[in-house]
């Protein structure tokens, strides 16, 4: 990443129009306010708080007694990570519009999440959800599946990282390996000391950084090339506005089809057996108030997904002639947002408030795993072990701050490995892929067939994951139909 600002200054001349910009001093102080008040939150909630983070319900759950509004908030940042924020303008940049498809699955796994899986999960109300696999299966099953949740978000949080550090490398100059442990040591920080509290009100904050950088861009951009009437006809000569592309071929990329489907199983994964979703709705005093949080993410997720897909159109209507990628003024296609931003920055502050908001949705996903990745490895694997023995409160406090510590550590070391791998979006389908749905095919079959007990669903699991690791790959071999750019 190291030079890249040189390289867009000496080869911007290929686009048209287009004036090499640097981030100012007031774009720096905007990102650097972020930062500051994220870690002036978890130093609040550690030391000057009422609720002191020394207990498990405290440190995992706020104590249960949290208000709905940042809760929902919380849910909807997490599901703006900097992978959606960046990736989804790309996908609808290169492929079209068939990737909105997406708003319908989004929308009916949040109310199957509500009304099905949350009413089992708080009437329990267990401090992680691979217990209930203890009390329906046994603990075989039980540790089989927080393995694997382990392995899925130690590998998918470095993308999380990267995905930030990607673009503040674009706008600035910035080097990566700078870049990307100092402000993973801010998100370590606050983590570890201010517990779920601390995330939540630092992901309620991130969530409105998020949402202005992207709007403000899509705003500008679309007032830059001449307005709505002129993205959508460029767009439509492109053959880039496609809804109902009904191709029953599962390799094509994105179908009606393998949109609707395919992103229903995944979301359906991540949501209703997530570890980190379960908590902050057992957060919420009633389950009355988890469904409804539960349903504000449903709108959240549609505004939001359907904002980034109107911003790709927008940068597909500016770059219509003369594509970033081809004339190689930058490396990946994951980059043409923030390449956007430096060229449409004409408003003092922007290029720091869309920084700030790519480091938001990072920030947060990054905070959630680590903090329900603690709750996992102290309840799943530690406790066990103690064999009856009983854990104090406050050495289970401090175990989980030393998890988030260690694991955010490995993670910020995995970010490296992860800038030698191919698109921002591919690739964190294929690793999700893998693991996802083998956790959620074993949470469905526990609650929907009473039948099925440890003996039998462990060769299920172990099927599972061979089908995912044989499929997750071809996902990335599917035939890529790119929509039509053109050359001037």
């Amino acid at each position: 990443m190291e030079g890249e600002h040189s390289v867009l200054a000496t080869m911007a001349p290929t686009i048209p129009g287009f004036a090499a910009k640097e981030m100012s001093l007031l774009d720096y102080s905007i990102f650097c306010a972020l930062m500051l008040v994220s870690t002036l939150i978890g130093v609040y909630f550690a030391f000057f708080a009422k609720q002191k983070q020394n207990n498990t319900a405290e440190y995992l759950m706020g104590g249960k007694n949290m208000a709905i509004f940042p809760i929902t908030m919380s849910l909807i940042a997490s599901y703006i990570s900097g992978v959606s924020m960046l990736g989804v303008p790309a996908e609808i940049y290169t492929y079209g519009t068939q990737y909105a498809a997406v708003l319908i699955s989004e929308a009916l796994v949040c109310f199957v999440t509500a009304f099905v899986f949350m009413p089992v999960f708080y009437k329990l109300q267990l401090y992680s959800s691979f217990e209930y696999l203890l009390l329906r299966y046994d603990s075989s099953v039980r540790l089989l599946l927080s393995v694997l949740y382990c392995i899925m978000t130690l590998t998918y949080t470095p993308l999380i990282i990267y995905t930030p550090a990607l673009a503040f490398s674009q706008v600035s100059g910035a080097s990566l390996n700078v870049i990307a442990p100092i402000t993973c040591a801010i998100c370590i920080f606050y983590t570890s000391l201010g517990g779920l509290r601390a995330v939540v009100w630092t992901d309620t904050l991130q969530s409105f950084s998020m949402i202005a950088g992207v709007l403000v861009v899509t705003i500008l951009g679309t007032f830059d090339v001449g307005g709505i009437g002129v993205v959508m006809e460029r767009a439509a000569n492109s053959d880039r506005l496609e809804f109902f592309n009904l191709d029953p071929n599962p390799l094509v990329r994105h179908t009606f089809w393998t949109v609707t489907i395919g992103n229903f199983f995944m979301w359906l994964a991540h949501l209703a057996a997530n570890q980190a979703i379960l908590q902050r709705c057992l957060a919420l005093p009633t389950i009355a108030k988890a469904k409804r949080a539960l349903v504000s993410l449903a709108i959240g997720t549609l505004i939001f997904a359907a904002l980034s897909i109107y911003c790709g159109l927008v940068i597909y209507a500016k770059y219509h002639d003369c594509d970033p990628v081809h004339t190689q003024v930058i490396r990946k296609v994951d980059q043409i947002l923030p390449f956007t931003v430096m060229d449409v920055a004409n408003i003092p502050g922007f290029p720091g408030l869309f920084i700030a908001g790519v480091f938001s949705a990072a920030l947060s996903s990054m905070s959630t795993n680590l903090n329900a990745l603690s709750g996992v490895i102290l309840q799943d694997f530690i406790k066990p072990c103690l064999r009856g023995r009983q854990m104090s409160e406050k050495t289970a406090s401090n175990t989980m701050k030393m998890i988030v510590v260690i694991a955010g550590t490995f993670c910020t070391a995995m970010v490296f490995v992860v800038d030698q791998l191919g698109a921002i979006i591919q690739l964190s389908r294929t690793v999700s892929g893998v693991t996802a749905g083998a956790m959620l095919g074993i949470f469905v079959l526990g609650m929907m067939v009473p039948w099925i007990n440890a003996r039998v669903s462990s060769p299920v699991l172990l099927a599972l994951c061979v089908c995912d690791e044989k499929f997750a790959p071809s996902a990335g071999k599917r035939f890529l139909r790119k929509a039509t750019l053109s050359f001037q």
